[in-house]
């Protein structure tokens, strides 16, 4: 049995994700699935699938996370994409650190999935230090 090379992998997940079309996300569509996948590419060329909780504010999507190896992916290369039901899309994700942004993606998020946030302030998280907000490319 042939086996491919991680870094024909990630070329062809590259290829796959280019190939989706290039044109704008309704990102209340995607606000409408509980959870979606991010696509990225590891530091050593494997492709990585991460189902993560995702909200939609004023027209963009977001993302939260802590020091995940997949945030680590999109601070390195922010061209990504991400799948939500038979949907793939290309994107550009891009660190928020304006806090009063990163506050009302936290009420979002609080406003969509309220147990999970409050089960999670239980034990002191907050849904991740990072925020990330994509934008269709």
């Amino acid at each position: 049995m042939t086996r491919t090379p991680p870094l024909a992998v990630a070329c062809a997940l590259l290829f796959a994700a280019a190939a989706a079309r290039a044109e704008s996300i309704d990102w209340d569509a995607v606000h409408a699935h509980d959870v979606i996948e991010v696509l990225t590419v590891d530091s050593d060329g494997a492709p990585r699938e991460t189902k993560v909780w995702v909200a939609a504010l004023e027209g963009r999507g977001y993302v939260r996370t802590n020091d995940s190896r997949w945030y680590q992916n999109l601070v390195r290369d922010p061209n990504a994409a991400i799948r939500f039901g038979d949907v793939e899309r290309t994107v550009h994700a891009s660190v928020v650190r304006d806090p009063a942004l990163r506050a009302r993606v936290d009420a979002r998020f609080a406003e969509k999935y309220p147990l999970s946030m409050k089960v999670a302030g239980w034990f002191g998280r907050s849904g991740g230090k990072n925020c990330v907000e994509l934008r269709a490319r």
